[in-house]
């Protein structure tokens, strides 16, 4: 992920769950080979499955000299919308969102009179409140009072931080997620008779466990907000949505195995005991509602396993479905075993993807096996329903950066597109593209999936380059940027001297082309739909060797796919400056008024030679009948800002109103 400036602890944590989730490593054994396929578990399948684990792992521990395995992580390691709000009289903008009518947790949201925000603590310690929910009461004349606020109740033995909210105020009831991580130690040798592996141990073993914390505000008395439930996860978040009252998290949980934390010179007899007594109970993640114990968040029976997974890498991934319109918040929730890096949410769908092959984290930048492929999930979401659909794989990889995995998938009308690459690594830290250590030549490839709900399998019906299209998505050398679906038609944008920005004609699934090519100077990192024919693209400007300078906002003209043409550009600051996408894909706010589209950009600008330069919020205005972009002036932010990806922006009708360091201001457009 790119990221200019220093992260506070808040971040490095976040930083590390997002790495920790992220894959194997150079140690790590060939993930899934073969059928992807998952199948329902029985009674005592999970148990037989996971000692199965477990004996491969500690064979492979013992061919490493004893070091730990890594294989998956374990804990410790649509047009701009308005974000799910109830249709209203107050024309208003929200959070950006990849698909319209799937709700995504933000830092701001609003029904238009009401503005609730999350401001996270940058500095955390153990026992200090992770985050504050604040309500704001928009006056008639635009400004804004501050209403009631509550702080998020710290765990007194975790660091942790939030996430993101959700807002539903028809329920007066406002959802937040939280992670948090806390060092615990157990009794290897616990129950099992006779057993010395502990005595070979200079103590305790410590370890990382992890946790997702929802909370759920009541807002009824606004100038009273109050927590109403605590709900906590075994676990960390991969992501979230929201459909209606439906809050759909997924959750990945490593357990710690006894066995893991022995030493490889522990007798066999004494490492096979503590295998041979592995349970469910010893695996499934758990749920703890408020005071009460925790409970299991599901049983074996509603888990499903890969059998073709080759990974030696223990981890369960949960899928976890609240009624926030109920009584008791009840949930509905099913797992499979094995990891997952990216989630996509459609209106009928939920897809969950894992790169085969483990990659090694210990360079600057991931780095993939060129034989990576990636494994998908569909499962369908309904009322106390979570439906497996079936299961493809797809040649490559979906990147580096989680921010924009879930924009490389895209359904419609049932099927699946997905933008994967099959590069090794990124050009991150490259001065030039002349510099003799960029990367080879990587293309991309769109691969179409259609659900055969007969045989489980999501079918391979469509994709390119192929036999008869093949040319490549991507010069030689280049990296993806940019991927946006929009109805039957494809954006990808790659870059490595220039921005080539290339039109895919989708409307034969079976049979996707290639029908225009762009190219400009610098390169996109979002595209966002301003009209049925014109996209505005933001990223950074480069020059003719491909050194990466400003922000750059571009205007692309799409009506003639065959012709793409950019229309309008400005670019902001010098090199080294930073937008609010380059932390968030949130960090941009939408909002369209007839023929004008107005944007909400946070920037922070250097100068020549990296000089620091104005932090705030930048406003364009985006005529699509004249297909024109006009910036304004920038909104001075607050003269201290600890971190880019805690700025937003919302409007509401006239004003545009800016969330950074924790503190709401209001201005006029």
């Amino acid at each position: 992920m790119k990221q200019s400036t220093a992260w506070p602890f808040g971040a490095t944590l976040l930083a590390s769950l997002w790495l920790a989730g992220c894959g194997g490593s150079s140690s790590a054994p060939p993930g899934p080979r073969g059928d992807g396929t998952l199948v329902a578990a029985n009674a005592g399948d999970l148990a037989s499955y996971m000692q199965a684990k477990a004996r491969e792992r500690q064979a492979l521990r013992a061919g490493t000299s004893g070091l730990p395995v890594l294989g998956m992580a374990g804990d410790g390691a649509a047009a701009p919308s308005t974000g799910g709000v109830a249709a209203t009289a107050i024309a208003q903008s929200g959070t950006t969102l990849q698909e319209q009518g799937v709700d995504e947790d933000d830092l701001i949201k609003t029904d238009g009179s009401t503005l609730v925000t999350l401001a996270r603590e940058a500095q955390l310690e153990i026992g200090k409140a992770w985050a504050r929910v604040q309500l704001h009461g928009r006056r008639a004349d635009g400004g804004i009072d501050s209403l009631g606020s509550v702080d998020l109740p710290s765990d007194p033995q975790s660091y942790g931080v939030a996430h993101g909210l959700y807002h539903l105020p028809a329920l007066q009831r406002v959802a937040v997620l939280s992670e948090s991580q806390r060092l615990y130690t157990f009794d290897v040798c616990s129950g099992v008779a006779g057993c010395g592996a502990a005595s070979l141990l200079p103590g305790p073993p410590v370890f990382m466990k992890s946790s997702v914390w929802l909370d759920l505000v009541n807002t009824s008395t606004p100038n009273v907000p109050a927590l109403a439930e605590r709900i906590r996860i075994d676990g960390r978040l991969l992501g979230s949505r929201r459909i209606g009252n439906a809050l759909v998290l997924v959750t990945q949980h490593s357990p710690q195995l006894a066995v893991e934390a022995v030493p490889v010179g522990a007798p066999s007899n004494e490492r096979e005991a503590l295998i041979a007594r592995i349970s469910a109970a010893d695996v499934l993640p758990q749920v703890t509602r408020g005071n009460a114990a925790p409970e299991p968040l599901l049983a074996e029976t509603d888990c499903l396993l890969q059998p073709g997974n080759a990974s030696a890498g223990i981890e369960i991934t949960s899928i976890t479905v609240f009624d926030l319109g109920a009584a008791g918040t009840p949930r509905t929730s099913r797992c499979f075993v094995g990891g997952s890096e990216a989630l996509y949410m459609s209106p009928t769908g939920l897809y969950l993807a894992t790169t085969r092959y483990g990659y090694d984290r210990a360079q600057p930048v991931p780095v993939f096996s060129f034989q990576a492929s990636t494994d998908i999930h569909k499962f369908a979401i309904g009322a106390n329903i979570i439906d497996y659909r079936g299961s493809g794989e797809v040649r490559g990889h979906l990147g580096w950066d989680m921010q924009k995995t879930s924009y490389r998938m895209s359904e419609h009308n049932g099927d699946l597109r997905v933008l994967t690459f099959s590069g090794e690594t990124g050009w991150v830290g490259i001065a030039s593209a002349t510099d003799v250590n960029a990367p080879p030549p990587s293309p991309a490839t769109l691969s179409v999936l259609r659900e055969s709900a007969d045989a489980k399998r999501l079918q391979l019906i469509g994709q390119l380059p192929n036999a008869q299209r093949p040319a490549p998505l991507g010069k030689p050398g280049e990296q993806v940027y940019a991927v946006r679906f929009l109805g039957t038609r494809g954006y990808v944008v790659t870059f490595r001297r220039v921005d080539p920005l290339y039109v895919l004609d989708l409307g034969d699934p079976a049979d996707p082309k290639r029908v225009g090519e762009l190219q400009v100077a610098g390169f996109s990192d979002y595209l966002f739909p301003m009209s049925d024919s014109l996209l505005l693209g933001v990223g950074k400007d480069a020059d003719a060797n491909g050194v990466v300078g400003g922000v750059k906002v571009a205007l692309i003209d799409v009506a003639d796919p065959a012709h793409p043409q950019q229309v309008a550009s400005q670019v902001f600051g010098e090199a080294g400056s930073t937008s609010g996408l380059d932390a968030s894909r949130h960090g941009i706010d939408i909002f369209t008024r007839g023929s004008t589209v107005r944007v909400a950009l946070p920037l922070w600008l250097n100068g020549a030679q990296f000089a620091p330069g104005p932090r705030g919020l930048q406003r364009i205005e985006v005529d699509t009948s004249a297909r024109t972009l006009t910036a304004k002036p920038l909104i001075a932010g607050p003269s201290s800002k600890l971190w880019l990806a805690d700025e937003r922006a919302v409007q509401i009708e006239n004003h545009v109103y800016h969330f950074a360091n924790g503190e709401l201001t209001a201005s006029l457009w």
